[in-house]
């Protein structure tokens, strides 16, 4: 099969490598299609001080099951499949309590010896493949992941009817955010970011209210937007190494509610004493897990099926295989593409 083999940075090498066979409790897919996500772009920007060794790697793909291994009954060849990415040990106490998201062993699918999203075949245990409706598209369902993400927000900073959510950055998991928060009844959504294709796209097809952060002061528009009170909700969802915290504590609204989405490479800092006499509530978001015994993942995809959620304005770009260096390009080039999910078609 053709497959993507990463070696570091922007050392992508498409190449043939043996078709993965499925292991007793997995299935072999055949991929359809797969996102890249923001941790795929940083390592694409990170160039190494030494080659790595060759690995594969996609983990936002859906696809069709094309083999079973042995002991498996779920799903029968031509299924449709979505995939998730995680694989917790199930024994921990925060697997049995079904945080799974922040299992000490979390480990995730992929690798050398089973394939990832970015070649023709991958396999996975049986566990991690979920159903993917008829009427949700494969392309639909390479977002399921991102938008799990954006479930597990809002049930670590719950938004009420009638809030005034800010969510600060607009990449696929700050857009998801945004549409999960309209879905909750918020009163209104405003999206800080850049540059102004993103924005234009949340405008038009999402409705919401826009602040370019490299031309205007973002608390200062807020503020003005808010009639003055700031907002009761913040997500942010930018990470790296930008001190999007105090700028979170800088829109909150006076016991608004903070939820740090993205995941940041350098230390954060805010004053303390303002946070303090806003009586600002922080919290912390990472992955997905369960809510009320269900997965997290098989609830961004019931609400894709339902039709609650729109992903088609996300996905911005889309390449086959044979194209990935430039899938990655558009995905790490966002001043000059515009773009905000990038799609790999195997």
């Amino acid at each position: 099969m053709k497959a993507a083999l990463f070696y570091g940075g922007n050392d992508i090498r498409l190449k043939t490598v043996p078709i993965p066979e499925p292991e007793r409790g997995h299935v072999q897919v055949r991929v359809q299609a797969t996102g890249i996500c923001g941790g795929d772009i940083s390592g694409y920007k990170a160039q190494p001080v030494r080659p790595h060794s060759a690995r594969m790697a996609g983990h936002e793909p859906t696809g069709i099951i094309s083999a079973l291994g042995e002991g498996v009954s779920k799903f029968e060849i031509g299924d449709r499949v979505a995939i998730e990415p995680t694989v917790p040990c199930n024994e921990c106490p925060q697997c049995m309590n079904g945080n799974y998201n922040i299992c000490p062993k979390l480990q995730h699918v992929g690798g050398m010896k089973r394939g990832g999203g970015f070649a023709e075949y991958m396999t996975t245990p049986v566990d991690n493949a979920y159903f993917l409706p008829p009427n949700v598209s494969f392309e639909a369902g390479a977002l399921v992941e991102v938008y799990a993400v954006a479930v597990h927000a809002l049930a670590r900073t719950p938004v009420q009817p009638g809030d005034k959510v800010v969510v600060i950055g607009s990449g696929p998991v700050g857009m998801t955010i945004a549409q999960m928060a309209d879905v909750a009844g918020a009163q209104s959504v405003i999206i800080l970011g850049k540059p102004d294709q993103p924005l234009k796209i949340a405008q038009e097809m999402m409705s919401c209210q826009t602040i370019n952060v490299d031309q205007e002061d973002p608390a200062g528009t807020v503020k003005k937007i808010t009639g003055g009170t700031g907002a009761t909700v913040v997500f942010e969802a930018v990470g790296g190494r930008a001190n999007t915290l105090e700028q979170a504590t800088e829109i909150a609204a006076k016991r608004g509610r903070i939820c740090m989405v993205g995941g940041h490479s350098a230390p954060l800092s805010f004053h303390e004493g303002y946070a303090r006499s806003k009586e600002l509530t922080i919290s912390w978001s990472f992955c997905y897990g369960r809510r009320d015994g269900e997965k997290e993942f098989q609830l961004a995809i019931d609400l894709l099926a339902t039709g609650k959620l729109n992903p088609d304005p996300l996905i911005t770009h889309q390449y086959p295989l044979d194209n990935v260096l430039q899938a990655f390009e558009a995905a790490a080039g966002r001043e000059v593409y515009g773009s905000i999910k990038v799609l790999v078609l195997p």
